[in-house]
């Protein structure tokens, strides 16, 4: 994991910490608010309950394939339970596969402040930063682009973005794609997970 020291410098008195047994219930809990359309199924309250959970392993399996060197953490606020980040740490670039903030805690930069913090280490490593969001439902490209990020793929149905800091060759590049524009209309491998909505 590329200079992974434990943790990440954040403003507005946040902070990451990894995930511990005791977080399971927040973590799927977390995972259930995201996915509300699960709950369209058909099934009593304890079968719905079992499908999220199942879905949620699911994904949980397939985060450990796509990224083996995974970091996954809590995002706190003044210590208090706020969010997930799921952030990969590969030798050549980074790659953020889950952002979520609680519903109750959005609207306050709590995702924008982690990314923040998060690029600010990127720099330091010169290392890129890659994720992918949402083409519908979601915010997250507006939100991403504020932060620099472009996109490089339209892979429906998502957006593919990426970042890099000052100094990495594909700084330049970057900068040359407007905000609202596409590098490529289809990535010519497809792309894993997407964090889960905007940081708001």
């Amino acid at each position: 994991m590329a200079g992974f020291a434990g943790s990440f410098a954040l403003p507005g008195n946040l902070s990451l910490r990894f995930v511990a047994p005791s977080d399971e219930a927040f973590l799927l809990d977390l995972f259930i608010e995201a996915r509300p359309w699960l709950a369209w199924a058909e099934g009593n309250r304890d079968f719905l309950r079992t499908l999220y959970e199942q879905q949620y392993k699911t994904m949980r399996a397939g985060q450990e394939a796509l990224y083996p060197e995974h970091v996954d953490l809590v995002i706190e606020k003044s210590a208090d339970r706020a969010g997930r980040l799921v952030i990969d740490l590969g030798q050549t670039g980074w790659r953020v596969s889950e952002l979520q903030i609680l519903t109750r805690a959005r609207g306050k930069g709590i995702g924008s402040d982690v990314l923040r913090g998060i690029q600010a280490a990127a720099t330091t490593m010169l290392a890129p930063i890659t994720l992918s969001t949402p083409i519908v439902g979601s915010q997250g490209r507006e939100v991403y682009e504020r932060l620099g990020f472009r996109v490089t793929a339209i892979d429906p149905p998502h957006f593919h973005m990426a970042w890099a800091p000052p100094g990495h060759p594909l700084h330049t590049a970057l900068r040359t794609i407007p905000a609202g524009m596409a590098l490529f209309t289809q990535p010519s491998t497809p792309d894993g997970n997407a964090p889960s909505g905007a940081p708001a």
